[in-house]
């Protein structure tokens, strides 16, 4: 399954008929950021975030620890991470401050209703020290623990049962530290979670993909563990990790992309793919013959009547009588005048195109 980024309860520029329209059933939206906007007490009177969203799809929450840590890097002044919890200054001389606890995180995934609740974790910086990858691991551990108690303890005040509670799922942390990464993927399977997430940041110092690391944390969860690769990624990472045995992905650059005039296409008509085909492929490290991209603003799209991609049937690229329904030129104009309908048709065609990615995987 692959979850677009709707952190706010919006998949910016679409609403959730057009999610559903592009055979989407599934978003991710982010805790902490929810609980700023629109607010915890408002999400609870409107009865949870799919009433709020006229969403009858699938919901997975970040618990928003990812945000937080990269606010305080880049500004120590905003907060620190402590044992406790995660510490928000709020005012200029750090006058008052917010504690942001994994029971805090829990308790508002049950506010917001999601479908896959994510613990609270300390983010392994790509840059640490062993110590600092230790102290990572040992909090993300505590704070697993702790979740998993607090999420206990809403399922029985909420009045779910084993078969219609949500799941819970524990990032694993450790950066690139083989020996950190496996105690703490050890110390979470103790503890007993429905998913295990890929934690930590997926990519070298050169800042290439490291699908080393991806198959290393899948080798630390059982056989038939599910596993979501948290953050991740373009359709050829999605592919690479799909064999290597995850199952669930999110991520910001179709939408992001989009908004950013890149768009995603097959170059290989995916009513002729199959599971067994793409398989065969990423053995043969042929990935770039299944999929291209464009930049819908390039001049040389300026004056061209054809859709963005004669494989895809997303509402952009649709055609009657031949004639797409939207082309490439009306696109690219639509972006230089800046309308926002640029935003939305771009986010339909990329969505689109990972939704039929993961309707060739599933087949």
């Amino acid at each position: 399954m692959f979850l677009p980024d709707a952190t706010l309860g919006v998949a910016r520029s679409l609403d959730s008929l057009d999610l559903a329209n592009v055979g989407l059933n599934g978003v991710m939206v982010n805790t902490y950021h929810l609980i700023q906007k629109p607010g915890e007490e408002i999400i609870k009177k409107l009865g949870g975030i799919k009433k709020m969203m006229n969403w009858s799809g699938f919901v997975s929450s970040d618990s928003g620890g990812f945000q937080l840590f990269s606010l305080i890097q880049k500004n120590p002044n905003l907060g620190k991470i402590t044992d406790e919890g995660i510490v928000i200054y709020n005012g200029p001389k750090k006058q008052r401050k917010i504690i942001f606890t994994p029971e805090d995180s829990i308790r508002m995934q049950f506010v917001i209703g999601s479908d896959v609740m994510i613990c609270l974790d300390d983010f392994t910086p790509p840059e640490a020290n062993e110590k600092r990858i230790e102290e990572s691991v040992l909090r993300t551990i505590a704070w697993a623990k702790r979740a998993k108690t607090e999420f206990e303890k809403q399922l029985k005040k909420h009045g779910f049962t084993e078969t219609n509670r949500p799941l819970l799922l524990a990032p694993i942390q450790g950066h690139d530290n083989e020996k950190w990464r496996a105690y703490c993927a050890s110390e979470l399977k103790k503890i007993g979670f429905d998913i295990y997430g890929l934690g930590g940041w997926p990519f070298t110092k050169d800042d290439q993909f490291d699908y080393s690391f991806c198959q290393k944390n899948a080798e630390l969860t059982d056989k038939n563990s599910l596993r979501f690769a948290l953050g991740v990624g373009s359709p050829e990472n999605i592919v690479r990790l799909f064999f290597m045995g995850y199952q669930f992905f999110d991520c910001v650059l179709p939408t992001r992309d989009a908004r950013h005039q890149r768009l995603y296409i097959f170059k290989i008509n995916p009513k002729i793919l199959d599971r067994k085909t793409l398989e065969k492929m990423t053995a043969e490290n042929r990935l770039d013959e299944v999929f291209g991209h464009l930049y819908i603003g390039k001049g040389q799209f300026d004056s061209s009547n054809e859709a963005i991609s004669d494989f895809c049937d997303c509402p952009t690229c649709q055609k009657t009588a031949g004639t797409p329904q939207v082309s490439k030129a009306y696109l690219h104009h639509l972006f230089k005048i800046g309308d926002g309908s640029a935003f939305r048709l771009a986010s339909l065609h990329n969505l689109r195109t990972y939704s039929r990615l993961m309707e060739v995987l599933r087949h």
